[in-house]
């Protein structure tokens, strides 16, 4: 760099690309297990020929450069630190929004960048190394006539490699991730970083300007059989009378023909021993942060471990991770459906007919309902999407206390919300907690400093008991929560349903195998295995060994409450009928009673004594695609209310 002066196009041009080459080389080492893919450094070839173009088309070329690699190093580094946060890539919905979150978790955020100062320095390493040489690089500005000529290459070469990859087979896994981007860290694992963010702002671009998105169409999915078929004495089915045949002949729109076709050859559940069990009943559904089934512990978390065991007991919980963490947790808990990739769809369901969820539903029925978060109430845009749902919502900011901890109680917010409700003749209720929340230093968390005592002895390291000591907080907000309903004389009559929004992913492989008795867990499957609590105070207990998930929450309350629903428009079923059990990963990984299908090694491991079946594999994977194509229709067509304009 002494004896050079940098001035030459292709010497920028190679500036570049080495940039861009090393930063998704320490994105893979970083984040991806040291994957490597050919795509995203063909894609570099010509990223960095469109970046040294609009360098040298600029006047002050050497100013222009720095601002280029200092953006690639802060955008870039930041999607390292949104992984570690997140366990998943910025999609550009959320970048859209990074200011909000940023001023939520800033805490967080300066102890993330503490704990890992190694990727701040060695993404910036190369912008302090050209800083330094600075005076070594000129160049003169391109004649506009070679700007063009240089931008028509980048098109042409940008365009032919785009027409390659949609030549390949709809099976290839570069062709779907280009096509159809359907799960964020499988799409930057395959096109790299900037591809992967190009094309999702390429989507959200076309559909803000009312262009449908492409998303894989389904191949033709079979009516789902009904497993237990009676014609002699046939129970009643959970359905209503949607007059699907008539939506379908007022409609010349393809996409909804094709949905009213979809939703109306699915098999209904059956009504069954558990239909209706909890009429009547006051429900609070509570959503807790980072809650699994490691916390539930009878020495540590007694509360917890009563509810889990003492209710209906679920031995094969699963509670899948989803593109935007806690939000789409939610969004899955609410609707029982699937969330779009992409967008905050929870958010984006705050313009839409929401008339088929429990808020609503229960509201109809003359219940008083309220929504809490002791967190910032205008994150995610709870402010706009929980009243949409059907409740009187608070959080801190417009009703509930700012305590100035982080995080803050959930006890402190059950103190100050229950006089709220506890007096109504019925009520429904909704949670969501936030002393679980990461991270779980002894310095940058308030909930597991207060409970230290309780977790230091346990033979764990520090950051795990870091983690219990959070989970004790949300268990003794639960102990206090029944003890007021049991004084008011609503325990009795109360139905309490509790599940996480997503794994506790902020601890890492060996951390999970501390409280996994040292045996190391499956990443694909037993990852994402938790604890679902039912329980009402007179329950009858039962173990439900069958795999269900987060997915099937919101028809299994439904039906435990004798609330009329059709649940033909959910991608969950109610976990007390006889439907073929199914949970789904963000991945297109998953369970049935079958066995477990990957969708990374495209293997289906058969349970023992199975016998092989290709075809039910097949159809299996038709099912679940077609279980995401039409979970992303609905919230886009805003089905719920051509459902309820049909009823009315």
């Amino acid at each position: 760099m002494k004896k050079i002066h940098i001035k030459k196009p292709i010497l920028y041009y190679l500036l570049y690309l080495g940039l861009l080459c090393y930063f998704e080389i320490l994105l893979r080492i970083f984040t991806l297990n040291n994957s490597f893919d050919l795509i995203p450094f063909v894609f570099n070839l010509w990223y960095a020929l469109l970046l040294t173009v609009v360098t040298l088309s600029i006047k002050y070329t050497r100013s222009a450069f720095f601002v280029f690699t200092f953006l690639l190093t802060f955008i870039l580094g930041a999607q390292v630190y949104y992984y570690y946060f997140f366990n998943t890539f910025f999609i550009a919905y959320s970048f859209l929004r990074a200011g909000m979150m940023a001023g939520s978790y800033y805490r967080e955020i300066i102890t993330l960048i503490q704990e890992n100062l190694n990727v701040l320095f060695f993404y910036f390493l190369p912008f302090g190394i050209l800083f330094i040489f600075r005076k070594k690089l000129s160049a003169t500005r391109l004649p506009l006539k070679q700007v063009l000529i240089g931008l028509m290459v980048f098109v042409v070469l940008y365009g032919s490699t785009v027409i390659q990859i949609t030549m390949r087979s709809k099976d290839d896994l570069t062709y779907d991730a280009y096509v159809y981007h359907p799960e964020v860290i499988a799409s930057v694992k395959t096109l790299g970083v900037l591809t992967s963010f190009t094309v999702d702002v390429t989507r959200l671009v076309r559909e803000s300007i009312g262009l449908v998105n492409a998303t894989r169409e389904p191949d033709d999915v079979d009516p789902d059989p009904d497993p237990d078929p009676d014609p002699v004495d046939p129970l009643l089915y959970n359905k209503l009378d949607i007059p699907f045949d008539t939506l379908i002949a007022n409609t010349t729109n393809k996409l909804l023909i094709s949905m009213h076709e979809y939703y109306s050859t699915r098999s209904a559940t059956k009504q069954n021993s558990h239909t209706g069990l909890y009429k009547d009943y006051n429900l609070i559904l509570i959503t807790a942060e980072s809650f699994s089934h490691y916390a539930v512990r009878q020495d540590v978390t007694p509360t917890l471990y009563k509810l889990v065991h003492e209710g209906y007991y679920f031995t094969n919980f699963y509670n899948p991770i989803w593109g935007v963490s806690t939000s789409d947790g939610e969004y899955v808990q609410f609707t029982g459906m699937i969330p779009k990739s992409g967008v905050w769809s929870l958010s984006e369901s705050s313009t839409n007919d929401m008339g088929f969820v429990l808020g609503h539903q229960l509201k109809d029925l003359d219940y008083t309902t309220f929504a809490f978060h002791d967190h910032t109430y205008t994150y995610y845009n709870r402010h706009l999407s929980h009243p949409n749902l059907g409740y009187t919502y608070m959080g801190v900011g417009n009703g509930l206390t700012n305590t100035g901890t982080w995080p803050q109680s959930d006890i402190t917010m059950m103190e100050e919300t229950l006089p709220k409700y506890i007096n109504e003749d019925k009520f429904h209720v909704y949670y969501m907690t936030v002393s679980g929340h990461p991270n779980y230093t002894w310095r940058g968390n308030t909930m597991a400093s207060k409970n230290r005592d309780l977790v230091k002895d346990l033979p764990y390291s520090e950051y795990v008991q870091g983690y219990l000591a959070t989970q004790i907080e949300l268990d003794r907000a639960l102990k206090y929560m029944i003890e007021e309903l049991e004084k008011a004389g609503k325990l009795d009559n109360t139905l309490i349903v509790l599940s996480a929004d997503h794994y506790p992913y902020y601890l890492k492989d060996d951390m999970f195998k501390e409280l996994n008795n040292g045996v190391a867990i499956d990443r694909t499957f037993e990852l994402y295995r938790s604890a679902l609590i039912i329980y009402n105070s007179k329950m009858k207990g039962e173990t439900i060994t069958k795999p269900v998930s987060s997915l099937d929450i919101l028809p299994t309350i439904n039906n435990l409450m004798g609330i009329k629903y059709d649940s033909r428009l959910y991608m969950g079923s109610d976990i007390f009928s006889n439907t073929e059990p199914l949970v789904i990963f963000l991945d297109r990984s998953f369970i049935t009673r079958a066995g477990r299908y990957n969708a990374k090694t495209k293997v289906f491991t058969y349970n023992q004594g199975v016998v092989e079946n290709q075809a039910y594999v097949d159809s299996m994977i038709k099912t679940v695609n077609a279980k995401f194509y039409y979970s992303a229709k609905f919230l886009e067509n805003d089905y719920y209310k051509i459902i309820s304009d049909s009823l009315n």
